[in-house]
């Protein structure tokens, strides 16, 4: 009997364990392989963390998570982020929002796109959840709590990228931009909210030394168009941060045990403007990797919460299953 039916047979893998986390990293459409990741484990039945923090794309994708919607991040992403209303640069021309964030969570909340808010919060009964922000004013992380109002509206200022959604979101009299500005891997975060015990699922190799990439991407997109905008104290806020979760990781408190789900190389697909065949190969990787962690017993530890695992002195990082 293998490690993973054992536990199955003896303990309920939807039970929340306390002191466990589960933190989804953004990346706009590269959350693909997120959602095939955390479709997975819904498609298994798992789910035992108490706490979860997720990022921009990362936040929708543990929205997902939590409502029991398997399969809905996927179709969000390859049809309504590729859908011509969402992204079009010649509105920026206009005075209009390159992206169409408002147009897109319109959209989630009518029929198949219909994000089911009612099942997240129910989710929330044992559990917690945390949107993070970017406040404009100092550029600072926030980490809201979502309801059944504000659950669409957290999840907008998340994913607002600076620019492209030109205004950002306001909440309470602040205005806020996506958080992976200034929370791109919120696991200290985590750690201090008592979490012993973390699964951090990243759109990027785990040898990925720089700052997120959508960033210097979105600054080379907005220089190619001509743009002339403040992005130097954002890429240094954000570089500093990233470079900041990226050694907590390499060095982490000797109480902590952290587990990476990475894709062994880049993806496919891209921040925005992916094509279709990239992100279902990303997808499916990101479900072949779900089923083989949980399958071979590497979440094990979160299981049981058993102290006696050793502890990894750096991150131990599963290798990816190869979509076929």
């Amino acid at each position: 009997m293998s490690s993973f039916l054992k536990y199955q047979h003896s303990a309920s893998l939807n039970r929340v364990r306390q002191g466990t986390a589960l933190i989804a990293e953004g990346g706009g459409q590269k959350g693909i392989f997120t959602a095939g990741v955390l479709d997975s484990w819904l498609e298994l039945g798992f789910n035992p963390f108490s706490l979860m923090i997720g990022t921009s794309a990362g936040a929708q994708n543990l929205s997902s998570f939590l409502s029991g919607q398997q399969g809905f991040a996927q179709r969000s992403i390859m049809q309504l982020t590729r859908d011509k209303q969402f992204f079009n640069p010649g509105r920026a021309f206009l005075g209009g929002n390159t992206v169409d964030l408002d147009w897109y969570f319109h959209k989630t909340t009518q029929n198949e796109y219909r994000l089911d808010v009612d099942k997240g919060v129910q989710a929330l009964a044992d559990r917690e959840f945390l949107i993070t922000s970017t406040r404009i004013s100092d550029i600072q992380p926030s980490f809201f709590s979502p309801n059944q109002d504000n659950w669409l509206q957290l999840l907008k200022a998340s994913s607002a990228l600076p620019f492209l959604y030109r205004n950002g979101v306001e909440i309470d009299g602040e205005h806020y931009l996506d958080g992976g500005l200034a929370a791109p891997l919120p696991i200290e975060e985590a750690y201090h909210r008592g979490a012993r015990r973390i699964v951090v699922i990243r759109t990027a190799p785990s040898d990925t030394e720089f700052a997120t990439p959508w960033v210097h991407r979105l600054s080379d997109w907005l220089e190619q168009h001509h743009r002339q905008v403040p992005m130097v104290e954002y890429l240094a806020h954000h570089e500093a941060v990233y470079q900041r979760s990226l050694a907590f990781l390499d060095n982490p408190p000797e109480d902590l045990q952290i587990l990476q789900l990475c894709p062994p190389t880049p993806l496919s697909s891209r921040l925005i403007g992916s094509e279709d065949k990239s992100l279902r190969y990303d997808y499916l990787s990101g479900m072949a990797m779900g089923r083989r962690t949980l399958l071979g017993g590497k979440l094990n530890f979160v299981l049981r919460g058993d102290q006696s695992i050793p502890h990894w002195p750096a991150p131990w990082t599963s290798q990816a299953a190869t979509a076929g």
